[in-house]
């Protein structure tokens, strides 16, 4: 098989998406009758567009030949991957242009493909990307249309994304081959059959265990693989809502699958909104979403370490829209941004800023895209969302009023990102509702303008004013501030001050490109005006005072930065375009669009001014030539002989040439002497090659000025000048062979249906055109341009040849310089008439690279670009006269004048523009891609129908781009004699002695193979003949060698060992290894070839294989289409794919033993040797033979005791070999029944009396032989915890496995090999000693792969080697050092996990000599050691049937009392691994004795390994809806917490009622512990008795004298505080808290009040719509606040007042007029000194009241501020604390309200305003 280079199907950025989006109805004006399913409706707007029709029509049937001929034949390398690329390029410009029986042939084509068994990863991943193009768009295809099978793409997702060979090493599939068949299954969900999703179910519920990974694996399949979009009466989704709600509820915590519930869960929201009441469900969803944003909230603040990843963003912002036609939903959202839009003022910055931003500024967007598809969605299969869930004017306002304040703060954020987001957001507020976002805007941005001291404020609120620029035109009277801003914002352009420049120049650009700069004051009497258009009429009048001002600003700008340069402020002055800075980009890209936008959007008038002021300054002053302010204003001609021809001849065009002709031949004399250009003739220079690349056919008029300019300026001695001469001729070229757009305006009278004295510009501002009416007129080269072209050529051209010619022949020896202007000259004419150039791709100029039975070349490969006449030189083809003319002197130059490195970059570069360059390159149509997508974003629309119509500016700049696009697109394209002539020379020039030539050369040849399918097996041969005739002499030819070093690791187009063909990469290996060499380029290259083949590398197929469900697909296309569905004859053809297959096992074979040899030797350097033995590791397969010598190989240096670096290449080889020889497994079916919820479908979880027989039970273990070798043992967790799988497979009793082979006479010769090995005491005494080195690198590490080469070793020989290693294990185990542990942990781990299957009297045997070495290892344990037996219980003991280790388990339960606290802390730790780092829920019996084991140790001083234990014992309980209630699920926390509180209840009594204090105390503190960590890692909702420990914590949080307890209780308030509260949970807490806060008695401190109160704030917020659901609860939070408000002690109080004000601020209650009259009524409570003191306390909880009013609302001015300030200055003298109250409440206030003083004090009239200024401004000294 033949390798062809696969990128991606579109490696940048790509328009097809939005192509999609607007859509076209060109149907009619096709020529035949054919509906096709979707075409590209720019190609309409093309010049050529009726060539176009047989193209694409002659293109789509060689690809449907090509795609059925290379299935039928097997040629899926090159043909199938050619013709998919050609497809993909066939979408690129003609779209979907087939018929739906020809869509529908083509998806089932490469759906077969894709699911074939046999067929390489490789292929798959490329495939799925065709397939994905094709289904992406689900609306042109219906479920009738098409049916695809789900369980072949599940079988495939299972054969590719869970292969255990994979895993083994065995295979290796593409790192993207997830993504991509993710996105196969995305696409092809919606054809799905109705039956699908029960049988989904059927397959996947058993997998829903939580305590296996299967639950993950499970959600993944049914995120992806569920349909939610369904047909009319379709309700298949409810046959597991409710079960799926009732799993996601169940879960407080985050679990790893919750992405993907919420992915499901908002994508049937959104695909069926309407038709689920999601009301019941509101409060816990937004609950969820609220905790998923981790906001911080309260002082004392824990990091808590293991939170898992929130859900994804788009799934979180899409959910609540779909909902958002609830009015629980609507409410609820109004309360979100309540409660969050403290978080957005920019001051509140933190790592929860991002996070928060995407999601909420997400919204605005996803409700954009429902209100489309509810109002302006074409109909389709789709249902109609219900016209009764259809979204309200007045909801969507709604939303818009509680989401602008959000917004309008985020804008200012200090966060670059959220800004951005919030631009867009912005965007599609103001499009719901412009009346309601664009005034706020506008009241940002004028008090901006005029402040000179807040440039922050004013690039914020600008650049929101411009993306919301169209907004401005919706709402009344916003027209009327367009001349105003316009003004206002021209001193923004200011050199300096870039970013503010950047902005004013991108707000200019989009303001005028709605507005026409056309004085309407003529208009303004004509009666049917209305009064504004009549004050816009004569408003209009300024625009050219406007334009003459915005100019002039930009040129000042231009001679500031040019001055700047010139005195040395910046090193720009010299630099080219490619290496300008970030802010001269953004500032030539600005400049340039507001020059243009000018141009074409001004009058004739105005625009004729505009272009005699940039004439006059290109005349007055001399820009440096080279500064990018030069490159600006010469950009201004071209950009206006562009837009506005004829104008711009008069003005700019001709004057500009009559400049250069006066110039250039009044200097010619010094021009042919000087050696040093002459700066005014270099700046004429350069502003005429600008001009004329836009001329067209004005340049026939000054052809005889411009040749003789040309004439005289050729003889310049300056190369700098030369070259700017050079370039006005490739811009004469451009100028007169260039297909164009021309005269482009916003608006045309006539496609608007008007007559132009019926058009008013001011009536149509910001007026988008219908697609099909728009008209754009072309510079097509006529014959005489042609002819003027051609003159050109022979004036030029032809003569620069000649020299070249002469040179070569050695008529004329060039000196140096002279040789490189002529080339320089060369290169230019080449590129500058290149469009008119074709490529020579006619059949006998082809090469065929490889051989192949489907034609791989199209008749026509390259894309029609318009050019019915090419251009000749000498009567012959231009591209191959050029060649024949270059290649002589390259010949000669690197012959006689190697050195020469300039001329042969320029040959380089003319060779490359001779095989792909037509006119256009790719960095040009990126840079136009992208700014095309940039101004759709800021001036286009994204509500309502943009199909039908948009800007014309943004249709002619697609159109364009789609024009450029076929210039450049040539993937395909044929390799030609020329191009292999060119590689050749270009891959010589890899090899020279000049580092600069070889890397230019390198990188050139690279792009070319990338673009050429196949061709490096043209060259592979010569380039590794380079390589070895390097190695001959290796220090006279090491370029040579690294040139063909570089040439073999290749580029983008991929490395030639890494090719899917075998008999390059039977040539590479081998010949890589046996370069000799000193240098260091040969240690790179081989480090950056293991780095590709890492990321790179994968299974290349050795078999063809024979897709019958694909050759069938083929044979049905190929008959629809017309040819013969047997043109291939089969069976010959499969002859020689056989042939081919026995040939690539061959390749294979010659291959491996070239390896094997080498590494054998070893007599090479140790990298070389490592990459051998690392690219051998990459050979082992499963579909062949393995040789015995591989293996040999690898166990030989597993063992090397001289090289690490060997020994960890050879571990994943060794799970590979072992993998290989694997028995397999005798399986028997179990036919079970899965209890039912009553009355549903759906299986009860947990235990039941069904699946008590998998569960562990001491009495029922197999006691002897017959048992233990009869019995059923299940060692995957999943398996009856939620049903049993139909049929249930499990590996059959131990009796009835195939015994293992006898050894070691009946062994493979693998297996023999290994045994051998394995027997030998001097191997394993090596193996062990270099295992168990010590390698501070691996301190305390666990080595997972030594673990499992032990295990499956012993699992394929069983106990055959454990004679051989017991005294090593034993001799290790006795050391007290850590490295000789981890390797005996590591070993015994294997042993006895391997063990799994064997029979009862090896089994029984291992356990006796075991068990001893397992109680003196852990009597052994180091500090150091720890960690790696802990890793020994999790590997070996944790997972499995408990029934097989129970014997081991039994040993950890062995606790001695005399044992320290460390040694009994360790066992424990190893208890803990071995029962809880994966819980296993059918040891339910084991676990109460670990719970009845720690009960006893509750008071040890090792407490906190205890409480982990305990912690890690409960966490796992699940409280799932459909939980089994009829057996004990096991230990429960509830019991456990109800328990420990009766001996704990003592610590709060009085001090002369508490007895055995000492006992209760130490209990108390491993609860505390236990809690804190139970409550961070649980799963589900912790029980309500949790907050009976509250009191505890409080009183001991404040307690100094110990500062251990007082940590462990503030660590858990602060998880208590953050946790989801269940509603019994939220009841019993509020009682707690009622009885501590609301204790009358006085017995409760007064620092357990303050706690409990900031406690219950953080909760509240943590818990905001659980809250929110009871009328009560938000009552009994209000009543425990105000009543502490007059508490007896003032810190009560005042934590009471900022609670409250915390409570008020997130929206939680609001504190209404009656609130605010009771304490106003409080605050004026009568008090003089010696008054009862209640009447105090009275006065100061009103006080307290009035400043929490305050508090509450930090950054703004409310209803009642105004009064509340009032009252409260009237209490700045009052008795202590009432004044302190009040002072430190005005100087917060002063605080937070200082920086938008100006606006806030509008909001207060004259005395009050006069009261406050008393307050806030403090008095002077000199006062």
């Amino acid at each position: 098989m033949l390798e062809v280079d696969m990128p991606d199907v579109e490696d940048v950025i790509d328009l097809q998406d939005f192509d999609e989006e607007d859509d076209d109805d060109e149907i009619a004006r096709r020529p035949s009758q054919v509906r096709f399913q979707q075409t590209l409706p720019f190609n309409f707007k093309l010049p050529y567009e009726d060539k176009l029709e047989e193209e694409a029509s002659t293109w789509l049937a060689e690809i449907i030949e090509g795609l059925a001929k290379s299935v039928m034949t097997g040629d899926y390398r090159p043909g199938l991957i050619v013709w998919c690329a050609k497809l993909d390029q066939y979408f690129r410009l003609h779209g979907r242009r087939f018929t739906k029986e020809q869509h529908v042939q083509l998806v089932h084509l490469f759906f077969e493909l894709v699911v074939d068994e046999q067929m390489e990863p490789q292929l798959v991943s490329r495939l799925c990307q065709t397939l994905n193009d094709l289904l992406k768009d689900f609306r042109l295809l219906s479920p009738d249309d098409l049916q695809i099978p789900w369980r072949k793409l599940y079988d495939t997702v299972e054969r590719h994304q869970y292969n255990r060979d994979e895993r083994h090493g065995l295979a290796i599939t593409p790192d993207n081959m997830g993504k991509n068949l993710t996105m196969v299954i995305q696409s092809c969900r919606p054809y799905f059959s109705r039956e699908s999703t029960e049988e989904m179910l059927e397959e996947w519920r058993p997998l829903l265990c939580p305590y296996d990974t299967s639950m993950k694996k499970a959600m993944t399949y049914f995120s992806n693989f569920l349909p939610t979009m369904m047909r009319q009466g379709e309700t298949q989704w409810k046959l597991w809502f409710e079960e799926f709600m009732g799993i996601w509820l169940s879960f407080a915590n985050v679990p790893s699958w919750e992405g993907d519930m919420v992915a499901l869960l908002s994508r049937l929201a959104m695909d069926n909104i309407g038709h689920i009441d999601w009301t019941p469900y509101v409060s816990v969803i937004f609950t969820k979403y609220l905790r998923n944003i981790k906001l911080p909230v309260g002082k004392k603040r824990v990091k808590i370490v293991g939170e898992n990843k929130g859900f994804d963003v788009v799934s979180a912002a899409v959910w609540p829209i779909a909902m958002l036609h609830d009015d629980a939903c609507s409410a609820a959202l109004e309360d979100l941004f309540k409660a969050v839009e403290t978080y957005f003022y920019p001051s509140n910055n933190g790592e929860w800023t991002g996070r928060l931003s995407s999601i909420v500024m997400k919204l605005p967007m996803c409700l954009v895209s429902r209100i489309n598809a509810e109002r302006y969605r074409k109909a389709s299969w789709q249902p109609p969302i219900p016209t009764q869930a259809h979204i309200s004017d007045e909801r969507i306002r709604r939303f818009v009023t509680a989401m602008k304040p959000l917004a309008l703060l985020s804008m200012y954020s200090k966060n670059m990102m959220s800004r951005l987001e919030t631009l867009f957001a912005l965007k599609s507020l103001g499009e719901l509702t412009p009346d309601l976002i664009v005034p706020e805007l506008l009241d940002h941005l004028y008090p901006s303008l005029d402040s000179l001291t807040e440039p922050h404020r004013l690039t914020a609120s600008l650049s929101a004013m411009t993306i919301c620029t169209r907004s401005l035109f919706g709402i009344e009277g916003g027209r009327k501030h367009v001349v105003p801003l316009l003004m206002a914002v021209l001193p923004g352009i200011d050199s300096n001050d870039f970013k503010k420049s950047a902005c004013a120049f991108q707000f200019i650009t989009c303001v005028l490109s709605f507005v026409p700069l056309e004085d309407c004051s003529r208009y303004a009497e004509r009666p049917e005006l209305t009064e504004e258009e009549r004050e816009l009429c004569y408003a209009s009048a300024g625009f050219e005072e406007f334009a003459l001002q915005c100019i002039e600003r930009c040129l000042t700008y231009i001679s500031n930065s040019t001055c700047d340069a010139s005195n040395g402020r910046h090193d720009s002055s010299s630099r080219d375009n490619e290496k300008m800075t970030l802010e001269e980009r953004f500032t030539r890209l600005g400049m340039s669009s507001v020059v243009a936008t000018l141009i074409y959007q001004s009058s004739d008038q105005i625009c004729q001014v505009l272009l005699q002021r940039i004439f006059k300054f290109i005349t007055d002053g001399n820009l440096n030539h080279g500064h990018y302010t030069g490159n600006v204003v010469a950009g201004f001609c071209s950009i206006a002989l562009k837009f506005r021809p004829a104008i711009a001849k008069t003005e700019l065009f001709d004057p500009v040439m009559k400049l250069l002709k006066s110039r250039v031949t009044l200097a010619a004399d010094a021009i042919a002497e000087n050696e040093e250009p002459d700066e005014e003739i270099a700046w004429t220079v350069k502003v005429a090659t600008d001009a004329v690349s836009q001329a067209g056919r004005f340049i026939l008029d000054a052809k005889p000025a411009l040749i003789k300019c040309l004439h005289i300026l050729l003889q310049t001695k300056s190369i700098a000048l030369f070259k700017l001469t050079a370039g006005l001729a490739r811009s004469t070229f451009i100028g007169l062979l260039t297909t164009f757009a021309i005269n482009i305006r916003s608006l045309v009278p006539e496609e608007l249906g008007l007559t132009a004295d019926e058009f008013i510009p001011v009536r149509h501002w910001c007026q988008s055109v219908k697609q099909n009416d728009v008209k754009i007129e072309w510079h097509v080269p006529s014959e005489e341009e042609m002819g003027c072209a051609e003159e050109f050529i022979a004036q030029f051209l032809v003569p620069a040849l000649d020299k070249l010619k002469h040179h070569s022949s050695g008529e004329e020896t060039l000196k140096r310089k002279e040789l490189e202007r002529t080339l320089i000259l060369v290169e230019s004419c080449l590129n500058g008439a290149a469009a008119r150039f074709p490529f020579d791709s006619t059949p006998e100029h082809r090469v065929m690279p490889c051989e192949s039975m489907v034609e791989i070349y199209s008749k026509r490969p390259d894309p029609e670009i318009g050019c019915d006449r090419e251009i000749q030189i000498l009567g012959r083809p231009a591209r191959q006269v050029i060649l024949e003319h270059i290649q002589p002197v390259l010949t000669k130059v690197t012959t006689t004048d190697s050195d020469n490195v300039k001329a042969i970059k320029i040959i380089l570069r003319i060779f490359r523009s001779l095989m792909f360059f037509r006119g256009v390159n790719g960095e040009s149509i990126q840079g136009r891609l992208r700014g095309h997508l940039i101004s759709k974003k800021q001036l286009g629309r994204s509500l309502g129908l943009q199909k039908d119509f948009q800007m014309r500016l943004l249709i002619i700049e697609r159109v364009a781009i789609q024009h450029d696009r076929r210039h450049y697109d040539h993937r395909g394209s044929p390799l030609t004699t020329m191009r292999v002539s060119i590689l050749r020379e270009m891959m010589k020039l890899s090899m020279v002695p000049y580092k600069d030539i070889r890397i230019l050369g390198q990188n050139y040849f690279h792009s070319a193979m990338s673009n050429i399918r196949c061709s490096y097996l043209l060259f592979v041969d010569d380039i590794l003949a380079a390589l070895v005739e390097s190695q001959e002499s290796p220090k006279e030819r090491v370029a040579q060698m690294k040139g063909s070093l570089y040439l073999m690791l290749g580029g983008k187009s991929g490395s030639l060992p890494l090719k899917h063909d075998w008999y390059t990469i039977s040539r590479c290996f081998p010949a890589l290894l046996k370069v000799v060499s000193e240098s260091k380029t040969v240690a790179i290259v081989f480090d950056k070839l293991a780095e590709k083949m890492e990321r790179h590398f994968n299974t290349t197929m050795i078999t063809i294989p024979k897709s019958a469900g694909a050759v069938k697909a083929a044979k049905v296309m190929a008959k629809s289409a017309g040819l013969d569905g047997n043109m291939v004859d089969t069976e010959e053809v499969w002859k020689r794919r056989k042939e081919e297959s026995r040939r690539n096992e061959e390749l294979y074979f010659e291959t491996v033993n070239e390896l094997l040899d080498f590494v054998r030797e070893r007599v090479t350097k140790p990298k070389i040797f490592h990459f051998a033995l690392y690219t051998l590791s990459f050979m082992i397969r499963r579909d062949v033979e393995l040789l015995p010598n591989m293996v040999d190989v690898f166990m030989d240096n597993w063992a090397n005791p001289s090289s690490e670096k060997a020994r960890k290449l050879c571990q994943q080889p060794m799970l590979s070999f072992l993998r290989w020889i694997k028995r397999p497994l005798v399986h028997t079916t179990m036919e079970l029944k899965s209890s039912k919820v009553t009355n549903t479908n759906i299986p009860k979880a947990g235990i039941r009396s069904d699946n008590l027989w998998v569960c562990f039970d001491e009495s029922r273990l197999p006691k002897n032989e017959t048992e233990y070798d009869s019995a059923v043992f299940v060692d995957k967790v999943r398996y009856g915890y939620y049903g049993w799988p139909t049929p249930l497979q499990l590996p059959a009793p131990i009796k009835d496995q195939p015994p293992p082979n006898k050894m070691p006479e009946a062994l493979s010769p693998l297996e023999k090999v290994i045994y051998d090995k394995m027997v030998e005491d001097s191997y394993v005494d090596i193996l062990v000693r270099v295992l168990s080195v010590d390698d501070s690198r691996m301190h305390g590490k666990f080595d997972a792969f030594t673990y499992s080469i032990f295990r499956v070793l012993f699992r394929h020989f069983e106990d055959a080697f454990l004679p051989v290693l017991l005294p090593h294990i034993a001799k290790l185990i006795s050391s007290k050092e850590e490295h000789q542990h981890r390797c005996a942990a590591e070993i015994l781990a294997g042993i006895i996990r391997g063990s799994r299957r064997w029979p009862y009297k090896k089994a029984a045997h291992l356990w006796e000599v075991l068990t001893p070495l397992i109680r003196t290892a852990l009597s052994n344990i180091t500090t150091e050691s720890l960690a790696d037996w802990g890793e020994f219980a999790h590997h070996g003991l944790n997972k499995g049937d408990s029934r097989r280790i129970y014997p081991f388990l039994k040993i950890l339960f062995e606790l001695p009392k005399n044992d320290t606290s460390f040694q009994a802390s360790s066992r424990l730790y190893v208890l803990q691994n071995a029962f809880f780092v994966s819980f296993d829920w059918r040891r339910r019996d084991l676990h109460y004795r670990v719970l009845d084991l720690m009960k006893d140790r509750l008071e040890e001083r090792y407490r906190e390994r205890v409480a982990w234990t305990l912690a890690n014992l409960f966490r796992f309980e699940v409280k799932l809806s459909n939980l089994s209630t009829g057996q004990d699920q096991g230990p429960r926390f509830k019991g456990f917490l109800e328990e420990q509180f009766s001996k704990c209840k003592v610590l709060l009594l009085p001090p002369a009622k508490q007895t055995n204090t000492e006992q209760a105390m130490a209990i108390f503190k491993t609860v505390v512990k236990t809690i804190a960590q139970e409550v961070i890692a649980s799963w589900s909702h912790t029980p309500a008795q949790t907050q009976w420990f509250l009191p505890f914590l409080f009183r001991f949080e404040s307690d100094t004298r110990d500062e251990e307890l007082r940590n462990d209780c503030l660590t858990a308030l602060v998880c208590l505080s953050q946790t989801a509260l269940s509603a019994p949970e939220v009841e019993e807490m509020l009682t707690q808290m009622e009885n501590i806060v609301g204790d009358s008695t006085g017995s409760t401190p007064w620092r357990d009040r303050v706690l409990a109160l900031q406690h219950l704030q953080t909760v509240v917020f943590n818990n905001f719509y659980t809250f929110k659901s009871s009328d009560e609860w938000i009552q009994r939070v209000q009543k425990l606040v105000t009543q502490s408000l007059e508490n007896e002690s003032v810190e009560v109080r005042e934590t009471a007042s900022l609670t409250l004000a915390g409570l008020v601020q997130c929206g939680f209650f609001n504190m209404d007029k009656s609130i605010l009259e009771s304490f106003f009524k409080k605050a004026n409570t009568k008090y003089r000194p010696g008054d009862n003191n209640k009447l105090l306390l009275t006065r100061h909880s009103g006080i307290l009241g009035l400043c929490s009013y305050i508090t509450a609302y930090p950054y703004s001015i409310v209803g009642f501020t105004a009064d509340v300030l009032v009252v409260l200055s009237t209490h700045v003298n009052d008795h202590q604390p009432i004044n302190q109250t009040v002072k430190n409440t005005i100087k917060e206030f002063r605080r937070t309200h200082q920086d938008n003083w100006t606006e806030h004090k509008k909001k207060f009239d004259e005395e009050q305003l006069s009261m406050l200024t008393d307050l806030l401004v403090s008095p002077t000294y000199y006062a």
